[in-house]
């Protein structure tokens, strides 16, 4: 268990973990950098459309819905408004009405 919490250990799990994600063929026999390896996975992640984590963005998957809780409210208050401007004229003219 040890050694699986060296810096050697922890590192190559993260490359084939980003290798995995994007779909990359593994190349054992030439180590790339650490700039080579983000160059190679924002490459990738550009073409694909998706951020380097490899999910879209939230607002994709969950939009907003402001603007539809917004129309509804304003809705409601118009509806009250003329219900309320009904009822009294009505009650106007019962009670002083002729």
């Amino acid at each position: 268990m040890k050694e699986d919490s060296t810096p050697s250990s922890v590192w190559s799990k993260y490359v084939e973990a980003k290798r995995t994600a994007f779909g990359v063929q593994k190349q054992e026999d030439t180590p790339i950098t650490l700039e080579q390896l983000e160059a190679a996975i924002a490459e990738s992640a550009a073409s694909s459309g998706l951020p380097e984590i490899g999910m879209p963005p939230r607002s994709v998957v969950h939009p907003v819905k402001r603007s539809q809780l917004s129309r509804w409210f304003y809705l409601v208050l118009v509806v009250l408004f003329s219900g309320l401007v009904v009822g009294l004229v009505w009650w106007g003219r019962e009670h002083y009405g002729g």
